[in-house]
């Protein structure tokens, strides 16, 4: 669900070819940097007879960008800075009371880890001194613990282990590591205050928007970080040795956009401020029916049908099945997730029409999403660095997209108790199976005609 429909790889228009590339090689780049143009760096060849006009004779050419070129601003992120001071000016962001809001989240939240390790230092404490509690307190103390455990060690001990945040590793790059390291503190504690603070009144905090936007300035950080990658429509992710194109990290930032705007647009106050001045309404109408018809062009688009076609032998032969298999699981999870985890729920939330005892349904998707556009970048990096095998990183973000089904049961009572809409999101899906813009914008176009003019009872 969720304003974003993070992908990793999308094609929603004709197919297309990949371009020709130009690559800057940058002798001074770090290790990511120098094997990324080392295993990407794309050449242009061009037949010409020899001399006797017998033979034809294949000569290489190399195109390069200068940093100036490479470093360019793209119109993308003009975009995304006016849709963000739109966003946040007509929803009442800029005042110091969002400030203390969001101080009081991290504080609370904190406080609440806290208390959970006071709390399992007395349960050990309650075995130690003969003080038995029922089984079941114990299994599910040890069940969540191992849980939490996995999920420190992969997204927090490897890394600092391997330097990613400390030593002569870290001395590149620092805004782009240490605004994701800030990223993850605040994904960490946004899902401690959903699972034990949850106010259930459709209101969020403002740690939701201020992860959001930290998720944006990182997908733009990195694009400009890490000039020397290839371009493509081929993403670079579906592969234990291919390097991630810089397209790929471009087109990123989107799907970060779309984050930021559920952080508004699914808080109840936010969004009413939102729809209270008439470029908050624009907004609203721009990221509802035209998100991809709009303010998709503006980004680059990767193709899952390209994956692991830039180069040669960037899959191993003992994963290749792997990768396939799961690429395709990625492709068919993307698709219905745009459709009925996206726009569907978007409309939901439009039209007014979800329960308050769904909204937490509604609330736990986008924070899942939001860690589906940023962390599944941050588990390419650990398999690029060789900090986590890269079968293991690959299958966890194939678990953390997955993870929304744990919510079936909220899900059927919101798809069943709107069939009509349904049938609209239905609809666009199969449009989509037709890769026509055109038929998608029509859709579109059609969708808020629905929604916004006909007198339907969804």
């Amino acid at each position: 669900m969720t304003a974003a429909v993070s992908k990793i790889g999308e094609n929603l228009g004709p197919k297309e070819h990949l371009p020709e590339r130009k690559v800057y090689t940058d002798s001074s780049s770090d290790d990511s940097e120098t094997d990324a143009n080392a295993n990407a760096t794309p050449v242009a060849r061009a037949k010409t007879a020899d001399a006797s006009g017998n033979k034809s004779v294949v000569r290489t050419k190399r195109t390069v960008e200068s940093l100036g070129e490479r470093g360019r601003i793209p119109n993308s992120l003009y975009i995304s800075v006016l849709i963000i001071i739109l966003l946040q000016s007509c929803s009442g962001m800029y005042q110091v009371k969002t400030l203390q809001q969001w101080w009081a989240s991290v504080t609370t939240s904190s406080r609440t880890i806290y208390n959970h390790f006071e709390y399992l230092k007395d349960l050990m404490n309650s075995i130690y001194m003969g003080d038995i509690r029922g089984t079941q307190e114990y299994v599910i103390a040890a069940v969540v613990t191992a849980l939490v455990a996995s999920l420190v060690g992969i997204f927090f001990w490897a890394p600092l282990r391997a330097g990613v945040w400390t030593g002569q590793r870290a001395s590149r790059h620092k805004m782009h590591r240490y605004m994701g390291l800030l990223f993850l503190i605040q994904y960490t504690l946004a899902w401690v205050e959903f699972l034990t603070d949850y106010r259930g009144d459709g209101s969020q905090s403002f740690l939701t928007h201020s992860l959001a936007i930290n998720g944006v300035v990182q997908a733009y950080s990195a694009y400009f970080s890490f000039k020397v990658l290839p371009k493509g429509v081929d993403a670079g992710y579906y592969s234990d040795k291919g390097v991630l194109s810089r397209d790929f990290i471009h087109e990123n930032a989107f799907f970060q956009m779309m984050c930021l705007f559920g952080s508004v647009y699914y808080d109840s106050g936010r969004r009413e401020l939102l729809r209270s001045t008439l470029p908050g309404k624009f907004v609203e109408i721009l990221f509802i029916f035209f998100p991809y018809a709009i303010v998709r062009p503006f980004f680059p688009v990767t193709s899952f049908n390209k994956a692991a076609t830039r180069q040669k032998n960037t899959r191993s032969s003992g994963l290749e099945r792997f990768y396939e298999i799961g690429t395709t699981m990625i492709k068919i999870f993307y698709l219905w997730a745009k459709y009925f985890l996206g726009f569907h729920i978007n409309f939901m939330v439009f039209l007014g029409i979800v329960k308050p005892q769904n909204q937490m349904f509604v609330h736990g998707l986008y924070l899942l999403n939001l860690g589906t556009v940023s962390l599944g970048v941050f588990l390419h990096t650990l398999r690029f660095k060789k900090i986590l095998p890269a079968w293991f990183t690959f299958s966890v973000y194939l678990c953390q997209i997955y993870a929304t089904f744990t919510a079936l049961p909220y899900a059927i009572d919101v798809f069943g108790t709107h069939p009509k809409l349904c049938l609209v999101s239905l609809a666009g899906f199969l449009l989509n199976m037709t890769r026509s813009k055109k038929l998608h914008a029509c859709w579109s176009v059609g969708t808020m005609l629905l929604l916004v003019l006909a007198d339907i009872e969804w």
